[in-house]
């Protein structure tokens, strides 16, 4: 059976498909930096938590259920929009994984509650309990990232569709494809790097010199180390892919080489201890990265689909309602933020 044999027919689209993409690259963007600051803070908490805890492991720990709604509420808009444009590919990689993706759900939940119980209950916990239940909230969110990495990569991938007809219970993953694993590898050892900064942008806020000096220690090695997984996830891409990046495509080289300047920038920002043109960098670099990964997407599917072929209604109404919607949700959320802000104060 041929691949394209297996891709559903097109979903309508409203509007021209440059809008939705346009909102998903930014709307990912934002849940990306949220979700990494977590990701990467809750580990460091975590590894801090071996030594009996510190500072860093308790003023954290305080931010880590709030940044995880933040970043849960972010990361809908990117994943309704991908829904949106590529619902052919994404819905057959949530079919084929069916078992494992509905377990994100009680993941997430489980997660949720425990960094609740990890605050409220700091010292009930003991140094052994809050080892323990950070340990078990980690597992729970790479849980999560794993699979979210396996469904985006399975959703590129037709030719393996075919496994349902072997297994068609929901218990198929993409284990074996060779990207997927410095995909997930180059996004972990990112959030080490964005939860670093977030720790040295609570310790400057406090002005803590030493919370501040850790934080920058996380984000300048994780940011080291992430080059190296760069090039592992970029040579590990098929080689009509990765070619984009060489000269391929004028678009793709441009954003590989200011991706490249960026993060020299985010280097010697990060060994310099410079914490704001760190964080002006990094919130530079995750558009671009995301933007890059829309590419990606767009070669992979090309064979079986393109934007320009995509079916349009011309049906600005829907749109328009969701960015109305979108404006109104972002004030709320800023201003709860600020309540929860003066609620903290006094």
């Amino acid at each position: 059976m041929t691949p394209s044999a297996l891709v559903p027919a097109a979903i309508g689209i409203s509007v021209n498909p440059i809008w939705p993409v346009t909102l998903s690259i930014i709307t990912f963007s934002a849940h990306l930096l949220l979700m990494n600051a977590f990701f990467g803070g809750a580990t460091i908490v975590f590894i801090h938590s071996l030594s009996g805890g510190t500072p860093v492991s308790r003023n954290i720990s305080r931010k880590l259920p709030t940044l995880l709604a933040l970043a849960i509420n972010a990361g809908v808009p990117p994943l309704l929009f991908l829904q949106a444009v590529y619902g052919q590919f994404s819905y057959v990689s949530s079919i084929l994984m069916a078992v494992f993706w509905l377990a994100v759900i009680a993941a997430l939940i489980c997660g949720y509650y425990g960094l609740y119980i990890h605050n409220y209950r700091y010292e009930k916990l003991g140094e052994g309990g809050r080892k323990i239940l950070m340990l078990a909230v980690l597992a729970m969110i790479s849980y999560i990232a794993f699979m979210l990495s396996n469904k985006m990569t399975l959703m590129l991938r037709p030719e393996v569709w075919a496994e349902y007809f072997n297994d068609p219970h929901g218990f198929v993953l993409n284990l074996h494809d060779p990207v997927l694993y410095p995909r997930f590898m180059h996004f972990a050892v990112s959030a080490l790097a964005v939860g670093g900064l977030f720790v040295a942008l609570v310790g400057k806020r406090k002005g803590n010199s030493d919370i501040e000096g850790t934080g920058m220690k996380w984000f300048s090695r994780s940011t080291l180390v992430n080059v190296g997984m760069g090039c592992w996830f970029l040579l590990a891409l098929p080689r009509d892919v990765m070619l984009i990046f060489m000269g391929g495509n004028l678009s793709a080289t441009v954003l590989l080489c200011v991706g490249v300047l960026a993060t020299f920038g985010m280097l010697h920002a990060g060994f310099t201890k410079n914490v704001y043109f760190a964080t002006a960098a990094t919130v530079f670099i995750v558009p671009v990265m995301a933007t890059m990964r829309h590419l990606v997407r767009q070669k992979y599917l090309e064979p079986y689909f393109t934007l320009d072929t995509a079916p349009v209604s011309g049906q600005w109404e829907p749109f328009m309602l969701f960015i109305a919607s979108l404006i109104v949700g972002g004030f709320c959320i800023v201003y709860m933020l600020k309540l929860m802000r003066r609620a903290e104060r006094s």
